[in-house]
């Protein structure tokens, strides 16, 4: 889904912003987390319109002033890329690629004064727009670094015939992956300081308030014999929160509508929730078998009003909330915080037919920007409370 939704963008222009495009933060940076360093290729080559599109990815990239002091060189010939391997004794890949693009600084475009060594800064970031965009793609990519080493910059200019006033910051190999590639973590807690040097404060209070709330707070109990709310009023009032996903990604919304009840199994307690498409847990809804649902104190009115007027699409929910995620034994997502959580494997799923509307969903429907709703009837796993 990344894929397909950063590539649209890049078709655009990169012009539209993320929210009229349709592109999630978590997308982003899912395609971020996952992109790694390719150094092995196809024979498969990389067509003009894909390359278009990654220059138009690297040209969106911030520019002090605007100045935009860049050029980039595309190659594609094997000669020269096999040419281009000889100026750096780590691009040895460029003679199986079938493309590099040389991200070069145009001095002409550049700031003066000391501003003037700001075009690295403006090349690096165009660099890796073109790395994620090539990502989002389905190709490999590597950054082989040229400036500042003279002699490689030399050798590289006299390959390409660049004039004096385009320096190479870097060449960009570029191909489709002949293997899997596995990104490693760089996550490292001890490279973060908070407000000054060495304060890890903020850190260690996440740490000390996860402690207070854990996964052993909660105990399982059997919903059919000791489930006591009223049916018809339990998804009205501030509503209950719907939750799907996984470790990697997941989303939460609040939901109003809902049912309870059993259906085909006299022993199958079921939860049956309603998804619009246009909301952007419906993603998550389609492509994962299990979902949650949570009932919330109500001093904790503040996640299902929040949960309800933002999106996951731009923001992120959990940490402006300040809410803990844990993980069902199916990898299903739920919220420390929560009161009760039921946990459900979805036995059908399937858009509402308007040719069975009558007057109180056709008025409903009428002028309803996310779409029909998907009904979705889950089959009660687990339920546990805190």
């Amino acid at each position: 889904m990344a894929i397909l939704v950063f590539t649209a963008v890049l078709n655009a222009g990169i012009e539209a912003n993320a929210q009229e495009s349709g592109v999630s933060r978590n997308a982003v940076l899912e395609n971020i987390a996952s992109r790694t360093s390719v150094r092995s290729y196809t024979d498969k080559p990389v067509d003009v319109t894909t390359i278009e599109q990654l220059l138009r990815a690297g040209m969106a990239a911030p520019t002090a002033v605007n100045r935009q002091p860049w050029h980039f060189v595309v190659v594609n010939d094997k000669a020269q890329l096999k040419a281009l391997s000889k100026t750096n004794p780590y691009s040895d890949m460029l003679t199986r690629a079938p493309l590099a693009i040389v991200v070069c600084g145009d001095m002409k475009k550049a700031l003066s004064g000391e501003a003037r060594e700001f075009w690295v800064q403006d090349c690096s970031a165009a660099t890796e727009n073109i790395l994620l965009a090539a990502h989002s793609m389905g190709l490999g990519a590597v950054w082989t670094g040229t400036y500042p080493n003279q002699e490689r910059c030399k050798a590289v200019a006299e390959v390409l015939k660049l004039p004096e006033h385009l320096i190479p910051l870097n060449i960009i190999v570029i191909g489709y992956p002949d293997k899997d590639n596995k990104p490693k973590d760089k996550w490292k807690p001890e490279n973060i300081s908070y407000n000054v040097y060495g304060n890890q404060l903020t850190v260690k209070q996440r740490e000390q308030e996860k402690q207070q709330i854990s996964e052993s707070d909660f105990v399982l109990f059997d919903p059919a014999k000791e489930f006591n709310a009223n049916a018809f009023t339990w998804f009205k009032g501030g509503g209950l929160l719907l939750a799907s996903g996984d470790v990697r990604r997941h989303n939460a919304m609040t939901i109003g509508w809902g049912a309870l009840g059993n259906i085909w199994q006299h022993n199958i307690s079921t939860i049956t929730v309603y998804v619009a498409p246009a909301r952007y847990t419906y993603e998550f809804m389609e492509r994962y078998q299990y979902f949650t649902v949570m009932v919330f104190d109500e001093d904790r009115k503040d996640v299902l009003e929040y949960m309800g007027t933002h999106s996951g699409r731009d923001s992120d929910k959990d940490a402006a909330l300040g809410l803990h995620v844990a993980y069902t034994e199916h990898g299903t997502p739920y919220y420390l915080e929560a009161r009760e959580v039921y946990e459900c494997e979805i036995m059908y799923r399937d858009q509402f037919d308007t040719r069975g509307f009558e007057e109180i969903p056709r008025k409903r429907y009428e002028n309803f920007p996310a779409g029909v709703h998907h009904e979705y009837i889950g089959k009660i796993v687990t339920a546990r409370r805190r």
